[in-house]
């Protein structure tokens, strides 16, 4: 299987004073460790949802999945043909032009003009903004702005998506509806999805294996396969799981 993983990873950050120094002198630094000797799978064609505590690294684990950071030991194995794209809070649109427009202009080289057009209406639809697709950006919600950018990010074809805190910025009503579209979108066109979130209840809807990151870069993985959508948020199975996450969660704090 075509399985993204992480192996020992490490990644550090260093920060320099402000302070006005004299030639010469060297400008003080401080270094932090952000992710230590981590290793994970990430299963080809599931959602990987990436729950804990802020600053135990799980956006610095995006970053390098995007090829946006690069680690400092250890080895990140992502399939040689594929490619990511990045899904946040607040997606990348092109302003001055339609949403049909938009999407059109994600959807990757080799087709043609009208090929672009009709993958586009495709990928409206898909995310119920049909009835949109001749508004600009600046004339959505930004409930509708997240839909969008999550057309965009379909179009591109990227076979790894990454997902950080996307539906972080949504009233309630409108997160559950972009819930219930993801997982209809991923059942038809299934890619490999590494989601971040802060939302437990998020994390058991959607994830199929949820990893609990610790401070540390240790971690805790549970297997959610064999639990079918939709799911209920109050069956015992799910109410079990968030108690057993929540004490993951709290060990890391402890610890």
């Amino acid at each position: 299987m075509n399985n993204v993983t992480l192996s020992h990873v490490d990644k550090s950050y260093t920060t320099y004073s402000t302070d006005i120094v004299l030639t010469g002198q060297e400008r003080q630094s401080r270094t932090r460790q952000v992710l230590r000797d981590l290793s994970v799978t990430l299963p080809e064609g599931q959602i990987t949802v990436i729950v804990g505590r802020s600053g135990c690294g799980k956006s610095t684990l995006l970053k390098l999945l995007a090829g946006k950071e690069q680690p400092d030991a250890g080895a990140i194995s992502i399939p040689e043909d594929w490619h990511s794209a990045m899904l946040s809070p607040d997606p990348y649109v092109i302003t001055w032009t339609s949403v049909q427009r938009n999407v059109a202009m994600a959807c990757g080289v080799g087709k043609t003009p009208e090929e672009r057009y009709e993958h586009a209406a495709e990928f409206v639809r898909m995310v119920g903004l049909e009835d949109y697709a001749d508004l600009t950006p600046v004339e959505l919600s930004t409930g509708m702005k997240q839909r969008l950018g999550l057309a965009r990010v379909l179009a591109g074809q990227a076979q790894l998506l990454l997902m950080d805190e996307p539906f972080a910025a949504l009233d309630f009503l409108t997160r559950a509806e972009l819930q219930t579209q993801l997982l209809t979108i991923q059942q038809r066109l299934p890619r490999t999805i590494v989601l971040v979130t802060h939302q437990l209840e998020e994390a058991l809807l959607l994830g199929q294996k949820i990893v609990v990151m610790h401070p540390d870069s240790t971690i805790c993985e549970f297997d959610l396969t064999g639990l079918p959508y939709p799911r209920d948020p109050d069956s015992p199975r799910l109410r079990q799981l968030k108690e057993q996450i929540t004490a993951q969660c709290r060990m890391a704090t402890a610890n």
